[in-house]
């Protein structure tokens, strides 16, 4: 028998509240039967069918009403035909309320005499982790041990109360983290209780009672970090925990006796600042990280990365939140406002990028310069349009019908940001090699996107020029027919989609400088004092040739991590060599990148001419050039990557694209991405400026 089980909310609340109208009914229906019959002087022998009728209805409303509430209370429902709702029933191992209670109770007192006695045993706990998605279970637990009692059982369970040399050291408290884990998921199991089976109204109170306490705070921290919460109970529980932590912010010039913090005694609990218990929980439930981050009464944002002082490495947590929020939901499907879940993410990755450009929240947050480097390469549209502006730009959102014109599609929401904001951000942020890495990729990938479909615009423009002329011109050769297509291709090379094409080779080359600059690697000189990150960059630059474009409006961001384990996926260790190999510092490497990656997709789109011709400009026309030669870079009508090339390959490469004839089609891009290069030096020259 399959466990998955469907109903339909709206037919079944229908069905209940009609049995509820019909059951309260038919007692004064059966009454009027008896009466008739008495009247007629039929005898009676006991109550009539319907009372038993009605009394069978009222006593399978509740059945009815639970099977109704477990179903919404699963997160892992899925919506079916016709409105209904599937969930797999095999974690519900309680029938009913009656019997999850009943079994609730029976583990919590094993739980405290076990506790008590400090002789927690792995049964026990994997018993407890049989019903961490079991509703009827999870609520009663919850009531059977109030907040208050299990903040102190958990603190209990890890020596709270004994000396110190008694207190467990880390490597031996495996089966307490896993109970503190089931714990934490039971938990979130009872907060998306509906109905009757609900948390008190005053959980979340009582929860975050006492959290100025190192143990209360500890417990909390531990109780919320794996859990799977209802939306609405945690902003409650977070939004308290944040009013808390403000009327009484962590002041970091008190001296911290790591002794008496609770949990084991040889590691640190982390921040136990009201907040720092709550970081984990929100880059794990990104909507509730949205509605906190962009609530307009406390702002949190701005009080957490600029005021609040974060023990040991919580900033990262912080950052991993921030993260999750600005970048899980990126759609442009609702009207901007607060009811997107897109609108929110640019809301909150501008306003990010904005406090990351401050020094002092740099200082304050040392360990999220990763996080930075994911979000910008999920907004790497909005960062290579902003970080070329000379205007100062607000925080906000780009709400635009289509937010990144550059690419066909609608793109998410995209964010506001300023260009002077984002170089000082980009120079903090690439100290971390794998910040510099994902933003690399990211505007690696957005880069090969903007120029295929540019090309790709291209060649329609030049099909469409050619079956005009060809209709024009009936009696024309196939030689008449070859010249003028390569005529035509070379004449929209120089403008229309063709000036488009150079222009965005341009803009592209100009962002890539910026990187190199905020990198610290934008001369020889400074790639010296960092090879590796020199040789990162390298790679990058040999393999962006290589990445799928991906499909038209499948937005760039999506494809970042695929993109990124492509390009440095295959890096070595030794980076000396390499650092020196083909150009001489970053920005010559760039530069061999964008020409590279501009000929590969010319090649793919057919832009150098017919191969068949073979066209002047297309490498057959060469017979060095041509299969069966040693130095032969094609394959499959394809410029290979420069990475996968050997000396004589690159060789002729090289050779073939400099070429007068080749110019004919590819000067005008090859001079646009030297233009870009010399202009971004002219203009933004100056290390993180």
């Amino acid at each position: 028998m399959s466990p998955q089980v469907g109903i339909n909310p709206t037919l079944m609340t229908q069905l209940i509240n009609g049995m509820k109208r019909v059951s309260s009914t038919l007692p004064d229906v059966g009454l009027q039967v008896e009466r008739a019959l008495t009247a007629l002087n039929i005898q009676l022998w006991g109550p009539t069918q319907v009372h038993a009728i009605g009394r069978q209805m009222s006593d399978q409303i509740p059945v009815l009403q639970g099977r109704l509430d477990l179903i919404l209370a699963e997160p892992d429902r899925k919506s079916g035909k016709g409105g209904i709702l599937w969930a797999n029933e095999s974690d519900w191992l309680s029938k009913s309320p009656a019997e999850g209670a009943a079994t609730a109770k029976a583990m919590a007192t094993k739980l405290r005499e076990q506790i008590k006695s400090h002789s927690l045993d792995a049964k026990m706990v994997a018993e407890i982790e049989r019903h961490k998605n079991d509703p009827y279970f999870a609520v009663a637990f919850a009531k059977e041990i109030p907040p208050r009692e299990l903040k102190a059982l958990i603190n209990r369970m890890y020596g709270a109360g004994l000396p110190q040399s008694s207190r467990p050291a880390q490597r031996d408290v495996r089966t307490q983290d896993r109970l503190a884990t089931m714990l934490s998921k039971i938990l979130g199991t009872a907060s998306r209780g509906v109905g009757r089976m609900k948390l008190p109204d005053d959980y979340a109170d009582q929860l975050v009672d006492g959290i100025e306490s190192p143990q209360d705070a500890f417990a909390v921290k531990r109780l919320l970090q794996d859990g799977e919460f209802d939306h609405t109970f945690l902003l409650s529980v977070v939004r308290k925990l944040y009013d808390k932590d403000v009327a009484h912010p962590p002041d970091p010039s008190l001296p911290r006796d790591a002794w008496a913090m609770p949990g084991p005694r040889d590691i640190s609990p982390g921040d136990l600042s009201p907040m720092g218990t709550a970081l984990v929980a929100l880059a794990h439930h990104p909507a509730v990280a949205q509605d906190f981050f962009t609530d307009p009464q406390r702002r949190p944002l701005a009080y957490l990365m600029r005021q609040h002082h974060w023990d040991s490495d919580a900033d990262k947590e912080l950052g991993w939140a921030i993260q999750s929020a600005s970048t899980e939901f990126r759609d442009h499907d609702q009207p901007p406002g607060g009811n997107s879940r897109g609108y929110k993410s640019a809301l909150i990755a501008s306003w990010a990028v904005h406090f990351w450009s401050d020094p002092k929240v740099q200082k304050n947050l040392p360990n999220t310069r990763t996080h930075f480097g994911t979000i910008s390469a999920q907004y790497i549209g909005d960062i290579h349009r902003d970080t070329q502006s000379f205007t100062g730009r607000a925080p906000g959102v780009v709400t635009a019908a289509d937010p990144d014109k550059n690419l066909q599609g609608l793109e998410p929401y995209g964010a506001k940001l300023d260009g002077k904001e984002i170089r000082k951000v980009m120079t903090w942020a690439f100290e971390d090699e794998d910040a510099f890495k994902t933003m690399a990729a990211g505007h690696g990938l957005y880069s090969a996107k903007m120029l295929d479909e540019l090309a790709g615009k291209i060649v329609k423009e030049v099909d469409a020029d050619f079956t005009a002329w060809r209709k024009a011109h009936p009696e024309a050769t196939k030689q008449q027919l070859d010249t003028m297509r390569q005529d035509i291709l070379e004449e929209r090379m120089s403008r229309s989609g063709g000036a488009e094409f150079a222009r965005a080779a341009r803009g592209l080359s100009l962002t890539t400088w910026m990187i190199t600059d905020a990198a610290n690697i934008s001369d020889i000189e400074k790639a010296k004092s960092d090879d590796a990150r020199f040789a990162a960059f390298k790679e990058m630059t040999q393999q962006v040739v290589g990445l799928a474009p991906g499909p038209q409006g499948k937005f760039v961001g999506f494809m970042v991590d695929q993109a990124k384990e492509k390009i440095f996926g295959q890096i070595k260790s030794s980076h000396e060599d390499r650092a020196r190999q083909d150009a001489d510092n970053a920005l010559e490497a760039a530069k061999q990148m964008f020409a590279d990656l501009t000929a590969a997709t010319m090649m793919r789109h057919g832009l150098f001419g017919d191969e068949s011709v073979p066209a002047k400009t297309h490498p057959h026309h060469h017979k060095d050039f041509s299969p069966g030669s040693d130095g032969y870079f094609m394959s499959d009508g394809e410029i290979i990557p420069r990475a996968e090339m050997n000396a004589d390959q690159i060789e002729d490469y090289e050779e073939w694209l400099k070429l007068n004839e080749v110019g004919r089609v590819f000067g005008r891009p090859d001079d646009s991405i030297a233009i870009g290069f010399r202009d971004a030096e002219k203009f933004y020259s100056g290390h993180g400026s």
